[in-house]
Formats: C-alpha cells, sequence, structure tokens
C-alpha cells in the first residue's frame, strides 16, 4: 500500500486537467455519422466514436443503446468493455514501476514470479511480456484445448496462473519470435501485485483517478454492479444478451467511458508533461528495444496504413469490441468502441480515418506480380505439394485436371488456375491474383504468391507424397497431453480422412501431407522416434504451438 500511495502522489503531482470537448474546423461530422449508421442504428446495440485532433475533441458521437431491455441509450455515461485494449493501461502500471526504480524490464519476470517454469533455465524478461515475445502459450487456447469455453466459466486470474505454472513447453524459445498470447498481460497484473501488495486492480484504479479518468476501471467480479454499464448482444433471430461469467482482467476486462479514452487520447498528444512526464508519453508510444519485436510496444501495435505510420489496438470480448488508431505525424487519433457482436470496430475506425485524413480508398503497396516470369516451367512438372517459407507454414497442394492446374487448400474451395503464360496463373475467381512458378539451379520448384493488398508469399514444394503408400496404422490409438490433462483419439475414417475424439467430442480430421493432420484451426504432426515407431503428437493451434502429446500405447 506504501507504493501505491507514493505513486498516486507522485501522478497527482503532475496536476491533472480537464480538457472539454470541442468542434474541429473543416471535418465533416455528417460524413463520419453516416459510416456510423452503416453498421448500427437508433434501434440496436450501441456505438461510440471519438476523434481527438491536435490534442482537442474534434468529434464525438453516440449511437443505439447501452441496454435494450431497460431502453437506456448509449451516451457519454456509458461505460464499455474495451476489452484488449486494456493492455495499454496494464502497461502503463508496468512503467510507474520501472520509473519508481521498483523493477528492471530485462529482469527475469520470475524474478517476481520464481513459481514459474522453473526448468528453464534461460532468462525471459518483462519486456518480452509487453511485447509478446515471451513464448508462454495462451490461456484461453489452452482452456479451448480443454474443451472449456472460457466465457462461459467462473474463472479468474488466479485460475489461469494455475494452468500456466503447469506449463513446461513455449511456443517458441523466449526472445526468438513473436506471437500475441494474453497470459503476458495476466503475469504482468501478478507483478504488479506482488511489488504494490495490492490487487491490480485497486492499482489500476488509483492511477485512472490521477488521470482524470474517474470512469474507467478494471471489472474483477462480474456480478460486481458497475453503473452504466454496456450490456453486450449478439444478433441471433433477434437480439440477445451475450453471456460473459468470467474474472479474468488485466489482459482485457477494461470498462470506460468514451470520455475517458479521448481525455487519454489528448494528453498523449499534448500534455507533455502535465499529467505524465513526457519521457514517460514518448517511450510508451514506440516499440520496446531490445524485446525481439518491432511491431509491439507497451500495449500498442504498429504498423502502417496507406503510408501513414499508426499506432493501433483491436480489443473482442463476446460482444464487446473496441479499436483505437493513433496517427501522430498527423496528430489524429480514432476511438471505436461498441457493445454488439455486429460493429466491425477496426473496419468502421479506417473508414473514419480515409475521411479525417483524406486517404485514398485504395492503394497498391506490394508487386501486383512478378518483375519477370521464369520460363521452362511447364504444368507437370507444378504438380505436388507446397508449403510456404516463414509466414503461417501453410500448405497447398496443386492438381492437374485435364488440361489445367487446380489449387487446393484445406477447407477451401478448390480453385482453378488460369495461365496467362508459361509459369504464370490467375486465380479463376480472382485475376489480381496470380501464381508465378520457379524452377532453382538445383531444380527445386517454388512459387510466389502476388496480389497488391499483401506482401509477396513464398512457397517450396515439399518431397513427393503418395497417400495410397502411407501407413495410418501408427498414428492410430490415444494420446495424452499432462499440461492440460487432455486425451485424443485417433481413428482412420479411409483415404486421408481422420476421425478424432477430443474431450468426448469426436471430430473429422484429414491428412494433408505425410504425419500432417488438420482438424480445423488444429495442426497436427506426428512425431516418431528414431526407428520410424510413432512416439507423439505436437499441435499447434493460433496462439498456442509445441503442444506434446505423448501416445499411451506404443506397442
Amino acid at each position: 500500500m506504501i507504493l501505491q500511495k507514493n505513486l498516486l502522489w507522485l501522478l497527482c503531482l503532475w496536476c491533472t486537467v480537464s480538457l472539454p470537448a470541442q468542434s474541429q474546423s473543416g471535418l465533416d461530422a455528417d460524413a463520419i455519422t453516416k459510416f456510423l449508421y452503416q453498421h448500427a442504428n437508433d434501434d440496436s446495440p450501441g456505438v461510440a466514436v471519438g476523434i481527438v485532433m491536435d490534442g482537442r475533441v474534434a468529434y464525438e458521437h453516440y449511437l443505439g443503446y447501452a441496454n435494450i431491455e431497460h431502453a437506456v441509450k448509449a451516451g457519454p455515461a456509458t461505460r464499455f468493455n474495451i476489452a484488449s485494449n486494456a493492455k495499454q493501461f496494464t502497461a502503463l502500471c508496468i512503467l510507474q514501476l520501472q520509473m519508481a526504480g521498483k523493477l528492471k524490464l530485462e529482469d527475469d519476470f520470475r524474478t517476481y514470479l520464481p513459481d514459474f517454469y522453473p526448468d528453464y533455465p534461460g532468462k525471459i524478461s518483462i519486456s518480452q511480456l509487453l511485447c509478446h515475445t515471451s513464448g508462454i502459450r495462451d490461456v484461453y487456447y489452452l482452456w479451448g484445448l480443454q474443451g472449456k469455453t472460457w466465457w462461459e466459466l467462473f474463472v479468474d486470474n488466479q485460475d489461469a496462473l494455475e494452468l500456466l505454472k503447469r506449463q513446461r513447453g513455449f511456443n517458441f524459445e523466449p526472445g526468438t519470435d513473436y506471437l500475441y498470447s494474453n497470459s503476458n498481460y495476466i503475469l504482468l497484473t501478478e507483478i504488479v501485485k506482488v511489488l504494490t501488495e495490492t490487487d491490480f486492480d485497486d492499482f489500476a484504479k488509483s492511477t485512472f483517478q490521477a488521470l482524470d479518468m474517474p470512469n474507467s476501471s478494471f471489472l474483477s467480479n462480474f456480478m460486481e454492479v458497475l453503473p452504466h454499464k454496456a450490456s453486450p448482444y449478439g444478433n441471433w433471430n433477434g437480439w440477445k444478451e451475450y453471456p460473459f461469467v468470467t474474472d479474468v482482467h488485466g489482459d482485457g476486462a477494461l470498462f470506460t467511458t468514451l470520455g475517458d479514452q479521448l481525455q487519454w487520447e489528448m494528453m498523449l498528444q499534448k500534455n507533455a508533461g502535465t499529467i505524465l512526464s513526457a519521457e514517460m508519453i514518448e517511450r510508451r508510444q514506440q516499440p520496446i528495444a531490445g524485446s525481439g519485436t518491432e511491431r509491439y510496444g507497451y500495449g500498442l501495435m504498429f504498423g502502417e496504413y496507406k503510408g501513414k505510420a499508426y499506432a493501433y489496438h483491436d480489443g473482442s470480448t463476446g460482444a464487446y469490441h473496441a479499436t483505437f488508431l493513433r496517427f501522430p505525424t498527423e496528430g489524429t487519433a480514432i476511438v471505436v468502441m461498441s457493445n454488439s457482436g455486429g460493429v466491425p470496430t477496426h473496419y468502421l475506425a479506417k473508414q473514419i480515418a480515409d475521411e479525417v485524413l483524406d486517404l485514398e480508398a485504395s492503394e497498391a503497396t506490394f508487386p501486383a506480380g512478378p518483375a519477370s516470369v521464369q520460363g521452362g516451367i511447364d504444368p507437370a512438372a507444378s504438380v505436388g505439394t507446397y508449403r510456404e517459407v516463414g509466414g503461417n507454414g501453410t500448405i497447398i497442394r496443386i492438381k492437374a485436371e485435364r488440361d489445367t492446374l487446380v489449387r487446393e487448400i484445406y477447407q477451401r474451395d478448390p480453385v482453378k488456375l488460369i495461365k496467362e503464360e508459361e509459369g504464370l496463373y490467375h486465380y479463376a475467381n480472382n485475376q489480381a491474383l496470380k501464381k508465378a512458378f520457379t524452377k532453382d539451379e538445383a531444380g527445386q520448384v517454388g512459387f510466389t504468391l502476388f496480389i497488391a493488398s499483401q506482401a509477396p508469399a513464398v512457397y517450396r514444394r515439399l518431397p513427393a507424397f503418395h497417400l495410397e503408400r502411407y501407413n495410418p496404422q501408427g498414428i492410430l490409438g490415444s494420446f495424452f497431453n499432462a499440461e492440460t490433462e487432455t486425451t485424443v483419439s485417433i481413428a482412420h475414417a479411409g483415404g486421408d480422412e481422420y476421425l478424432i475424439t477430443k474431450n468426448g467430442r469426436e471430430r473429422k480430421a484429414k491428412l494433408v501431407y505425410r504425419d500432417f493432420l488438420r482438424m480445423n484451426s488444429y495442426e497436427i504432426n506426428v512425431v516418431r522416434d528414431a526407428s520410424g515407431t510413432v512416439t507423439g503428437l505436437n499441435v499447434d493451434n493460433d496462439r498456442v504451438r509445441n503442444i506434446v502429446f505423448e501416445k499411451l500405447d506404443k506397442s
């Protein structure tokens, strides 16, 4: 409590200033409001949008209901859940502790939480938690592996921490890659709790008070009565309230008003030392040096939109959605919040950015095709299975049907390739998507996918795989993962089709390549020993990788 009071006193020395909403000349408010009506209306769940330009509120608008059942309109008092947009404020709490000399970002986080990953000899720094380069698996996906729907569970941060303590592996070697994981920010809340000897949500609340954001707080108990809270709605043959019974917070679960968020954006743009120090403001708007990534910083993602550098974040929890975009060179920030599962806040924010910053509706950023086409590659030589180099490692199969090449990807419809010239094709359903085949000096065939809206993707052909020669017996049976206490069993349904039973539910799977199965979003690699005997499975699913299942019967 002593540290918390000292930090509150330190923040209050940087006197808070309430800035009134003002109109910004030159902004077409009617055009912006029309964008809102494309995604919501007066009788739908709510949406709140604000724009800050050069340190002043240029636009603020509310539409729809905060609570449909009681006909409560969304307005300045409405508190929306901004989900993962909360991470910037969790990061701010860590920055406060750093500036108070209580921690260093290069510290191994286990200095403060020694019960985690005791068998790992390397370092996992606090900065790696902040930037999602720790390799720690996402706890929500671990719950999903267990067959649990997290937002239907009566779980809290302690439940999440207990599951993370049982993990013995990582998505990747800490510090060597980037993969977004909510677990990182749940761990950060525990560090704040240990160092301040108070609950994280209480510490954060004192910070919000000092920042003149009195209507912002993390919800650590879903049963708590929160005045003016927006209820979440999904549209299933009419609006239904979305269930939400979880107490996990810090990675999200921040309820706040649009006014508080606009106050925050104004402070970041103009206060420069009156509330937070200029050093802290500048530091938290940039990537963290030595973290292993330039893509993420203190609860911020970094990128470029139509030639403009920007920082941003999206949040989504059930039917709650939120997005903020910051264009520092243009002195502009856009905030969108909604309690409707049907409002695409990121798309809406970019619609508004196009209008406010006068950006072109479309802009070709990447090459639309190869600079030159390598000849001498006939269609028959192009047939085979290819895997993306880097990226998501997507597997694509090229087949020949009569005189036509066909592209096949798991769970997508086959697409014919239309030949433009030898070695260059476009997709029958998208002429702008082109595939250029190449062959290196060793005779290795590959191809590059081109479309102007994305960076070119390179694929290399894998060794030939003949399904009719594949013996499925070794991969049949039961497999167990001790970290999540989950068992799966595999049965053969014929050809490349398999049935996988997980948590009592049978699902279809497909053998995409030798010893590699897909089951919806799960990627399952078969593990063999030196003699070729199957010993287990290595399972990936988006934000969790390298989940090891041991074969229960290895005979």
